[in-house]
């Protein structure tokens, strides 16, 4: 037997062991809890993030669509005079005139007569003049006037017009090489902000040739106003529009335009005006850290930036992650706890002292749990716990709140009685279905709630009792959270609609410059839904061959109509014009955003297997897939299409066709044909 000194000893080490025992336990105990709640909190503030960068989309959109139907109307303004054949008759008479006389035919009243043909034309200025100068001050323009070749003034609503300004000068010597309207940076005048666009004008007896070019002075302080008018993120964020004005970027202001910060400016420019969401320098000189996002304008050179300064986001991001970091607190305060009863219970063996740390622990978990209430509260989550009979074992004020109840009318009642009776049992059926397969479902549901249908996404995890032998018996119900998803819902049919109304208007504009391609489109999109269908291609390939096809003939917008009609063989250049048409779909399409590669698709329905196709002569699997499936339906449709030079061919005729030619993917070529043998793909075909 030991001594007392052993004895003694030996209680000794054993009392270490176990306090390093428990100390061990607590620190693996912390250790986990830290890495569980830096895992939570990343997930948090990464959600956080998205949402709000979706919030900010959905407003840039909206003043995208503002801004683009303001220019839209700009250049209908601006047609009625470069279109009028007063103004192309008088641009086209003067066009051929000795210089010093077109210089001077704006004041011919105060210049006395002119000779010659001039004095004809010096006759009809006061006329036209006003009929100018109603138009200018009717629209609200700052100035109006018709530029010549040679920079001269040759017709204005002033009869004593301000000169040009060497900008100026060069901005309608450019139109009028070029044909196109050219936009001048926005500048300060004594009108508030100002944009100066230059307009060709062309001869009414020759239409290809540009006799003058039409300026106008348009005030936009009230328009930029009107389009970065604060956004309804929260009170904090703002909006600006900036302009490139060579390789400066300003910030639009009265008196006049400014400088963006250096930094921000070199991102712009880098970025072509398109800032992705991010954290970065406000637009305005000293405005701090924010995060922002921006859309472009071509032509304007204009880009809209959406700006929420840095301490705004980040403390909704501190919002979202505080329930995180209470319930790690808590989690790893009751595993101290129980590393110390452990270390109490190896050196204290009597009852009495056991009872008092037990009472001492309930009276913390008493504390923990007001804690737990605390941040149950702030959740707008609705979570209740549920067993397989459909009996609702604890809930939070949050579901109360989205059933209309209090939260004691909840607890230890029936879904049924709880819920809609459509709800309930889907409700009941997705717990028991968690009970039985131990792992996460989900599903949506409506309520109504305030008098509206409001719709929940559901997600569900089984619970344990702590009592069962293994874990099939031991799962007796599921923690049931919800979450109101009513406005993103919304948002994202919303987007869809918006890309609806877009691909048809590219289609009703693709059908007017071409009459054979009415109904081309949507006889591909018929087409290309049952063969997506018929290959077993995702959710995402179907979309992308279906809005695809739809879009499949917008590079032809800018192929000159007569080529496309034409009913003669093309030349070489013209043919080469008419091949540019996949390019122009994809930088007209690179930047919209689908969330597909209907881009990509639309450059490359072009190219064929055998490497003999255009614009990038592509082979084999180096296609896209889906750009081979348009390619197939393009090429079948034109085919059983009549023309006024020809008939259109049998359908199987045209798959045999099809089939005998290298260029075609045979693999889609198979399904269509087998598509094709079906009563819904006849009709497809034939519609």
């Amino acid at each position: 037997m030991m001594n007392s000194r052993e004895n003694a000893s030996y209680s000794g080490l054993s009392k270490r062991s176990t306090l390093l025992a428990a100390v061990g336990l607590a620190l693996v105990s912390g250790g986990i809890a830290l890495l569980a709640c830096f895992s939570q909190l990343e997930s948090r503030r990464l959600d956080v993030m998205q949402r709000f960068e979706q919030d900010v989309t959905a407003w840039l959109d909206g003043a995208r669509r503002d801004v683009e139907i303001w220019n839209a109307d700009m250049k209908k303004l601006r047609l009625r005079i470069s279109e009028s054949e007063t103004y192309r008759l008088f641009s086209g008479d003067l066009f051929g005139l000795d210089s010093r006389v077109a210089g001077v035919i704006n004041s011919a009243e105060q210049t006395g007569n002119l000779p010659g043909p001039a004095a004809v034309l010096s006759e009809e200025v006061p006329a036209i003049r006003r009929i100018l100068l109603e138009f200018m001050n009717y629209n609200g323009l700052l100035d109006a006037r018709l530029v010549n070749k040679n920079g001269q003034t040759i017709l204005s609503a002033f009869s004593t017009p301000s000169p040009l300004s060497p900008e100026q000068n060069s901005a309608a010597q450019q139109t009028m090489k070029t044909g196109e309207t050219s936009f001048l940076p926005v500048r300060g005048s004594v009108n508030g902000l100002a944009l100066d666009v230059f307009e060709p004008v062309y001869d009414l007896d020759s239409p290809e040739k540009c006799v003058a070019v039409f300026m106008s002075s348009v005030p936009v302080l009230s328009k930029v106003t009107q389009f970065t008018a604060r956004p309804k993120q929260n009170d904090m964020s703002t909006a600006a529009m900036v302009q490139r004005r060579g390789d400066v970027w300003e910030k639009m202001q009265v008196p006049s335009p400014v400088a963006v910060p250096a930094a921000l400016g070199k991102e712009l420019a880098d970025h072509k005006g398109v800032l992705p969401f991010g954290l970065r320098e406000s637009v305005s000189e000293g405005g701090g850290m924010v995060y922002s996002m921006s859309v472009f304008f071509p032509g304007l050179e204009w880009s809209l930036v959406h700006e929420t300064p840095e301490s705004v986001v980040e403390g909704m991001v501190f919002r979202a992650e505080l329930p995180v970091y209470a319930v790690g607190v808590l989690a790893w305060i009751s595993f101290m706890l129980l590393s110390g009863l452990l270390w109490w219970m190896g050196f204290g063996r009597q009852q009495r002292a056991v009872a008092a740390e037990l009472r001492r622990l309930n009276q913390i978990i008493s504390r923990q749990k007001e804690l737990l209430d605390s941040v149950n509260l702030s959740l707008d989550v609705g979570l209740f716990m549920a067993d397989v009979k459909g009996q609702i074992r604890v809930c939070n004020p949050a579901l109360a709140a989205i059933l209309g109840k209090d939260e004691k009318d909840v607890s230890e009642q029936m879904i049924f009685s709880c819920f809609p009776t459509d709800a309930a049992t889907l409700l009941l059926d997705r717990i028991r279905q968690v009970a039985i397969n131990n792992r996460e479902e989900g599903c949506e549901i409506y309520l109504e709630r305030d008098g509206e249908k409001r719709l929940y996404r559901v997600t569900l995890f089984p619970f344990m009792d702590a009592g069962g032998e293994s874990v099939r018996n031991s799962i007796r119900g599921a923690v049931v959270s919800m979450k109101d998803i009513t406005e993103f819902r919304r948002q994202s049919l919303r987007m869809r609609q918006r890309q609806k109304s877009l691909i048809e208007a590219f289609t009703r504009a693709e059908e007017s410059v071409d009459p054979y391609l009415a109904g081309h489109s949507q006889r591909m999109a018929k087409l290309g839904e049952l063969l997506s269908v018929e290959m077993g291609l995702s959710e995402d390939g179907r979309n992308t061959v279906v809005m695809g096809a739809m879009l499949s003939q917008v590079g032809k917008l800018f192929i000159p109509r007569e080529l496309l009609t034409k009913k003669g063989k093309l030349t070489p250049e013209e043919l080469d014009q008419v091949h540019q048409a996949p390019e122009h779909a994809f930088r007209l399409m690179e930047n919209v955003d689908f969330d597909l590669p209907i881009a990509r698709a639309l450059h490359e329905m072009y190219e064929n297997m055998d490497g003999s196709g255009y614009p990038n002569h592509l082979k084999g699997e180096e296609i896209l897939p889906e750009a081979r499936v348009l390619g197939v339906l393009n090429a079948f449709c034109a085919m059983v299409s009549s023309r006024a030079y020809r008939k259109g061919m049998d359908e199987r005729q045209a798959v045999e066709e099809l089939m005998n030619n290298a260029r075609f993917d045979q693999t889609v070529v198979n399904h269509l044909r087998n598509v094709l043998k079906t009563p819904e793909g006849m009709v497809a075909a034939r519609s």
